[in-house]
């Protein structure tokens, strides 16, 4: 009986360098990109990133409220005894680890769901752009940040405030990957003007 095992081949990285026919010199073929990933794997890395993060504020903000609501109602009927104290504490913990694991999935969630829209949308704009720049990253903000404002129905005020962080923080995102993106000797397009006027 013989087993079907994958070659080699077919289980190999994607090449992410090239060498040039004429010159001999490798290419890198993510020199381009956001993060120096290509997009599925930069939507990967950034959504299991803020799922990660969002798991554990989620944890810590659960176990917090669950300590504190467990206090409160049993603040009426503290235990007397040795053993009715180490049951009490038994059943609080109980009830902060539980809370702590709904909110902190709960959180996971949301924020990693939050971050692969941001960066599908992004990339979308890039495709349809045809340019990778810091506009995008700023335009896909302030989409997200407007659409999770209507979302959680806030206010105008504290809605006007939150859509300025966002794309103040997108601006400033998208800045610093053409930074790295010119320093791995890539191409952005407002930095190549710049060269050659400033020649």
């Amino acid at each position: 009986m013989t087993e079907n095992i994958p070659s080699s081949s077919s289980l190999a990285i994607p090449a992410t360098t090239v060498t040039d026919s004429i010159s001999g010199t490798e290419l890198d073929l993510k020199k381009n990109e956001r993060f120096h990933l290509f997009p599925k794997d930069r939507i990967e890395a950034l959504t299991s990133t803020g799922a990660l993060v969002g798991v554990m504020i989620g944890f810590y903000e659960g176990v917090k409220k669950s300590a504190a609501r467990y206090l409160v109602e049993n603040a009426h009927r503290l235990p007397t005894t040795k053993g009715g104290w180490y049951f009490y504490h038994k059943r609080k913990n109980y009830e902060m680890i539980v809370g702590g694991m709904s909110s902190g999935i709960k959180t996971g969630v949301t924020f990693g769901g939050f971050l692969a829209a941001l960066s599908l949308l992004e990339y979308s704009l890039d495709f349809a752009r045809g340019q990778i720049d810091f506009i995008n990253t700023t335009v896909s903000c302030f989409i997200g940040t407007g659409l999770y404002t209507r979302y959680k129905q806030l206010n105008i005020i504290p809605a006007r405030k939150m859509v300025i962080r966002g794309t103040i923080a997108g601006l400033l995102l998208g800045l610093v990957e053409d930074a790295m993106i010119n320093a791995r000797s890539g191409k952005v397009w407002y930095i190549e003007e710049l060269k050659k006027r400033f020649r």
